[in-house]
């Protein structure tokens, strides 16, 4: 078998999407609905659907108007539902769009919740 085929056919089978989440029509709402956000966000976490998620980063280091999320979905749909229950979207302060991605190399061989810190080693 062609290395490249069998690396390509390893890759990860769930299939996973990045969230890009964007200044939306009322940014000035976004502060009120930080609370809401974040516990929106500890849930999919906490239900291992959150795989990353966090603010990009402007060239001095402190966070831009833009942030991401990596999500594990079964279907772009569902995806798509995930990023629409997020008080920042549902409120308009911002929005977003949602796109496929195929992982072809990296390594994990844990899982880190970042809001409480806790690690699951598997």
């Amino acid at each position: 078998m062609n290395p490249t085929h069998h690396a390509a056919n390893s890759s990860l089978n769930r299939p996973l999407f990045v969230i890009f989440s964007d200044p939306g029509e009322r940014p000035g709402e976004l502060a009120q609905h930080i609370p809401a956000h974040i516990e929106y966000m500890v849930g999919l976490e906490k239900r291992g659907a959150l795989f990353m998620s966090g603010p990009f980063l402007d060239t001095s280091g402190e966070p831009a108007p833009s942030g991401m999320w990596i999500v594990r979905a079964a279907s772009r749909e569902q995806a798509h539902a995930l990023a629409a229950g997020d008080p920042f979207h549902v409120s308009g302060a911002r929005a977003f769009r949602v796109e496929a991605w195929q992982v072809h190399q990296g390594r994990i061989e844990m899982s880190i919740d970042l809001s409480d810190q806790k690690i699951h080693l598997s």
